[in-house]
């Protein structure tokens, strides 16, 4: 009892007098003093006599000092509110010697290393050509009798036995089965619809003999992500797989998916499976396992901190565990720099994840290999309006999202996060995902993403209460997009404000090489989009005639159909948000925040508003056929384009998608059918049931047999055909109140504009106008525009079209007279249609049209000159056109990540991926996997 007592004292002595640096080694021993000479064991050790020294000398700093080496974590380290420091005396857990030098980093593994493999005498059904042994390793001896998802040979994840087999030649459209089946409309809601089964095809029919073994990895519906489900059940004769939770998507036909776990798929180099009931596992490595380390991991988290606040973690490598490296909760003022995070992390979880707190810092770290985020960031109180500031700065993150394929390099749900000068690429879906309010994104390099989604961008944000965010000095390129049956270079933009996202500045940015454009903006309103180079955006593919029409930038906004997304969801949702944030007086300040959710609609019905997109340059010599702004429900009057530099290359016409006059040629009135609609007499109306009240105007279809039309005067005197509105969804095309002249000719190869005035009364629905060749059994409208006057206001409406002569695009040889179609999509209130006015006219270019809509009136086309644009070089010469438009030059060379001593490497060494192999991005449709 004395010698004990006695080495206590003596211990003690000895720790404080070297408290302020507690040494720790693998080699160490957790009875040393943790001196350099006798360093102790582990870091949870080190922790406690960390606090040990707080407690005594509070005042003091502390450094937790790792040296090089291996530390194996079998469980979680944690750090509380009794490990925090000061801000004048932190608690430092940090490297020993320089990790970049010639000592090592010191690597946390979370995990075990699996040793006493043996040749197994395994075996499937469905083994491969590919041969080759399996070998296995028990697991009962190192206590493992949980499911892991992974397993790391020599520092590199290995593949989870699954069907179909990984092609490493088609990493990201290769691979996949699909789910049984036609596939619907996207779009189209299907009553009924089970979420929580996926149908086998024949040719994919599986015999598992442990199909609840097995998980489902699958891309739902809509493609925006995926879900990675357990099985409940399998039955082979429908080859339906039941999944043991609903997921918020069904699987629908031709969606693409792949089965983890099953022993049976155990049949290709690489992969491994795992024997719950034997606790055993299998693998069929690669190569030799002679002299391999074969990690599992054992550890959800490797460190965790909770309340702490004033710690600072440097010079770190950690890796190998289920969910991610660092766990922050509720800290304050802790950093993380110049650290290796890598090769860790399932569907759930990040390399670093940030709950609640304020002013933590993730800087100079490299992320890369992991299964779900890089960062991800949860923190602030938006209706407070209480930013968390938590930063990160100067990372560099790549290859996240290997089993959540929503996985972002940075995802944000946060008010007040700064993320600045980080390189991000390789990304499954966007490099950026930010929810939340009053965030800042600046200076960050981000490339190559979107390899495994759809309707994404490079950043992505919205949302009615995601906004108010400043999106400044980035270069995003080559957005690539990937749909759901294997067709790459599809649906993909650089930077995507969505879903009525406002009140962002999106200023200083660089978009380049974009798949469908530079920028999507979804109904967002009051954005700034302000001094922006959108650069060869509108196709990234080498064949881009395959897919269509691209554009450089598009607005679709949402309208006041009461059948449509805003009245009959999005509004009452957002109405819930809204009436929750302006208790906050202070949120009634900020752009957009004076008028409610249903006060937003204009006049015109549509919703999108406030947006202002002025003084960027659009330069897109190498697509010099995509469009330059595709619109839809947009009102030009408050949705500002103006002092724009645009520039295709000058060879092609600027397209728009705007139709407008150049010059009249003739008055083709005359030519119009009845076109004062005189009152059709008794014995028509008698004997031609499609006959309205006005001569030769006929029902299109009519929708009701009762439904009666009038031919009343207008303020004027004028006669006008008042048709009421008639919606009948059993109709099998035209569901609402149609009327239709009789046919007349018009001359092919010239171009015609029909003028007419609409008066609506309690209208619901718009009025769309189209001029209709029916013939031969061809059914083809020109000129279809839709119209919503404001009830009671006589208002001169308009549309345009030309019509094809032999040789022409849109030529058909059955092609005849044309009618005049007017239909009301309403279902309630009456329209009167008056004024018809045909005439022959010479075409305004597009662009003089979209200038003749009010938009872009001062803007040019014009090259604006950059010093070298085909090797990357933006900046623009003192002549620039641009420059004079208002433009003012980038910071370009701050863009990116910088020398640093809080940096992990310098130079980046960046990684191989895509920009390095074009070869995987080769599309793989349904029927050629």
């Amino acid at each position: 009892m004395k010698r004990i007592c006695w080495f206590a004292v003596c211990w003690m002595s000895v720790a404080y007098a070297s408290a302020a640096e507690l040494h720790v080694s693998p080699d160490g021993s957790d009875e040393n003093p943790a001196t350099a000479a006798a360093p102790v064991q582990s870091l949870e050790r080190a922790r406690d006599l960390a606090r040990a020294v707080r407690n005594a000398r509070p005042d003091e700093p502390i450094t937790i000092l790792l040296h090089p080496g291996i530390y194996m974590v079998r469980k979680t380290v944690e750090f509380t509110r009794d490990d925090s420091g000061t801000e004048s005396a932190p608690l430092t857990i940090r490297a020993w010697k320089d990790p970049s030098g010639p000592n090592g980093w010191p690597k946390l593994v979370g995990g075990v290393v699996l040793s006493d493999w043996k040749k197994s005498d395994f075996s499937n059904n469905a083994r491969s050509s590919a041969g080759g042994q399996v070998f296995e390793a028990d697991l009962k001896p190192l206590g493992i009798d949980g499911k892991f998802r992974q397993i790391y040979l020599n520092g590199t994840r290995q593949i989870w036995a699954r069907y179909p087999n990984y092609d490493p030649a088609l990493p990201y459209s290769g691979g996949w089965a699909y789910v049984d089946g036609k596939r619907p409309p996207m779009y189209t809601d299907i009553e009924g619809e089970r979420t929580d089964t996926v149908v086998m095809r024949e040719k994919d029919r599986r015999d598992w003999s442990r199909p609840t073994d097995g998980e489902v990895c699958i891309f739902p519906r809509y493609n925006w992500w995926n879900r990675i489900e357990k099985i409940r059940h399998f039955d082979p004769a429908t080859r339906t797989i039941t999944l043991q939770r609903n997921m918020q998507y069904a699987a629908r036909p031709e969606d693409r998916y792949a089965v983890f776990g099953m022993k049976e798929e155990l049949d290709a180099p690489g992969e491994w499976y795992q024997d719950l009931e034997g606790q055993k596992l299998y693998f069929l490595p690669p190569r030799v396992l002679e002299d391999a380390v074969v990690t599992v991991p054992t550890v959800d988290t490797i460190l965790s901190f909770t309340g702490t606040s004033n710690i600072v973690l440097r010079g770190l490598e950690l890796t190998c565990a289920e969910a991610r490296a660092v766990q922050l909760t509720n800290c304050e003022q802790v950093v993380i720099e110049k650290s290796l995070i890598h090769d860790l992390g399932y569907f759930s979880g990040a390399g670093i994840s940030i709950r609640d707190g304020h002013n933590c810092t993730i800087r100079g770290c490299d992320l890369w290999n992991l299964g779900g985020h890089g960062v991800e960031i949860y923190a602030g109180d938006k209706v407070k309006m209480e930013k968390c500031n938590h930063v990160v700065d100067n990372c560099y993150i790549h290859h996240v999202g290997q089993f959540n394929r929503h996985g972002i390099g940075l995802m944000l749900s946060s008010c007040g996060a700064v993320l600045s000068h980080n390189l991000i690429h390789d990304m499954p879906r966007c490099g950026v995902f930010y929810g939340g309010v009053l965030n800042t994104l600046e200076y960050n390099r981000i490339r190559h993403c979107n390899l495994e989604m759809e309707d994404t961008g490079c950043t992505y944000g919205g949302g009615w209460t995601g906004g108010w965010t400043t999106i400044r000095y980035n270069h995003c390129t080559d957005s690539i997009g990937l749909n759901n049956h294997g067709r790459f270079f599809v649906f993909a933009w650089g930077i995507y404000l969505d879903e009525s996202g406002c009140g962002f500045d999106v200023y200083g940015n660089i978009v380049e090489r974009c798949q469908v454009g530079a920028m999507h903006l979804h109904n967002a309103r009051e954005n700034h989009i302000y001094n922006n180079i959108f650069a060869e955006n509108g196709c990234s593919d080498p064949n881009p005639e395959r897919f269509g029409t691209t554009h450089q930038i598009s607005l679709q906004g949402w309208t006041d159909d009461p059948n449509g997304v805003f009245l009959k969801d999005r509004e009452p949702k957002m109405a819930k948000d809204y009436n929750q944030l302006v208790e906050n007086p202070d949120w009634k300040k900020m752009r957009g925040m004076a008028v409610p959710p249903k006060e937003t609609i204009l006049p015109d019905g549509t919703v999108m508003r406030g947006n202002r997109i002025e003084r960027n340059i659009f330069y897109y010599p190498r697509q010099p056929k995509s469009r330059y702004i595709r619109i839809s429900n947009c009102n030009l009057e408050a949705n500002i384009f103006d002092n724009n530099t645009v520039w295709n290359g000058g060879v092609e016409p600027i397209l728009t998608g705007r139709k407008g006059i150049g010059k009249v040629q003739a008055d083709l009135t005359q030519n119009i059918p009845n076109r004062q609609f005189p009152a059709a007499t008794e014995e028509r109306l008698k004997h031609d049931v499609d006959q309205t009240a006005a001569q030769g105007w006929y029902w299109y279809h009519k929708q009701f047999p009762d439904v009666k039309s009038e031919v009343v005067a207008d303020n004027e005197g004028r006669p006008t055909l008042r048709i009421p509105a008639a919606h009948n969804p059993e109709m099998k095309y035209i569901k609402c109140a149609c009327v239709r002249s009789e046919p007349f000719a018009f001359e092919p190869g010239k171009d015609y504009r029909l003028s007419f005035k609409l008066l609506t009364k309690d209208a619901s629905g718009s009025t769309t106008a189209r001029l209709v060749s029916e013939n031969g059994g061809l059914w083809r409208a020109f000129g279809s525009q839709s119209f919503r006057p404001q009830d009671g206001e006589p208002t001169e409406c308009l549309i345009t079209f030309h019509y094809p002569a032999k040789d022409e695009d849109g030529y058909d040889e059955r092609l005849g007279n044309l009618n005049i179609q007017f239909e009301f999509g309403s279902k309630t209130g009456t329209v009167e249609i008056s004024d018809l006015v045909l005439e022959e006219v010479l075409p305004a270019s597009e662009w003089e049209a979209w200038q003749q809509a009010g938009a872009d009136v001062h803007s040019i086309v014009a090259d604006p000159m950059f010093v070298d644009a085909e090797q990357g070089d933006f900046r623009l010469k003192p002549e620039s056109p641009a420059l004079k438009q208002g433009f003012e030059p980038l910071p370009l060379d701050r863009i990116g990540p910088y020398r640093d001593d809080a940096r992990a490497t310098w130079p980046i060494q960046e990684a191989e991926g895509v920009r390095e192999h074009p070869e995987w991005l080769r599309s793989v449709p349904i029927g050629e996997e």
